[in-house]
C-alpha cells in the first residue's frame, strides 16, 4: 500500500499573497481540512506547512511561500498526503487500494477480472475491470457487495455490464 497519495494539483497564483489555485482531487476540500503537510513528491520528501485551505475561492496558502513569486514556482505541481494522517472509517478504504484487486462474481464466486480504473460518475464511481470479459460496473451496494483488500472486490453482474 503506498503511503503518501495525490491529493490534487497546484495551479496559477491567485493574488498577491501565496495563494495557489489548488484542483482538489479528493473528495472535498473538507477531506483535507486537518492536514498540516501536503507533499512534493510521492515518498514524502518534500513537505509543505499548509497555512490555510479557502474552499470557497479553491486554494491553498503554504508557510514560506506567501508571495506570489515564491507560489508561482510551485504551479502545475501535483501534491500528495499521507494516508496516517486521514484514518478511514472501517470498510472504507482509498480508491488505490482497490485498483489492481481480483473480482469475484457472486454468482459463480470465481475471478472475473481485475479491478483496473475507477473514474467518478454522476451518480456514483464507475468501476473498470479487466478480464477474459471486460465489465463496466457502477460502484452502489447493489452492484458492489463487498470490498475487502485482502481477498478482492464481490460484485453482482447483471447484463448491460459487459464491455
Amino acid at each position: 500500500m503506498k503511503r503518501f497519495l495525490e491529493a490534487g494539483r497546484l495551479n496559477s497564483p491567485r493574488g498577491l499573497k501565496g495563494e495557489l489555485k489548488f484542483d482538489c482531487w479528493c473528495d472535498s476540500f473538507d477531506f483535507l481540512s486537518g492536514v498540516k503537510h501536503l507533499y512534493l513528491d510521492p515518498q514524502g520528501k518534500r513537505p509543505l506547512e499548509v497555512k490555510a485551505f479557502r474552499e470557497t475561492v479553491g486554494t491553498v496558502i503554504f508557510v514560506g511561500y506567501e508571495d506570489r513569486t515564491l507560489a508561482s514556482a510551485l504551479t502545475g505541481r501535483t501534491v500528495y498526503f499521507d494516508r496516517e494522517d486521514i484514518p478511514l472509517p472501517e470498510g472504507v478504504f482509498y480508491n488505490d487500494d482497490l485498483i489492481g484487486l481480483p473480482v469475484i462474481d457472486e454468482n459463480t464466486n470465481e475471478i472475473i477480472g481485475k479491478l483496473v480504473r475507477i473514474e467518478e460518475g454522476r451518480a456514483s464511481d464507475i468501476y473498470y475491470v479487466e478480464g477474459e470479459k471486460n465489465y463496466i460496473i457502477p460502484a452502489v451496494a447493489e452492484f458492489i457487495l463487498e470490498k475487502d483488500p485482502q481477498k478482492g472486490i464481490t460484485v453482482r453482474i447483471i447484463d448491460g455490464m459487459e464491455a
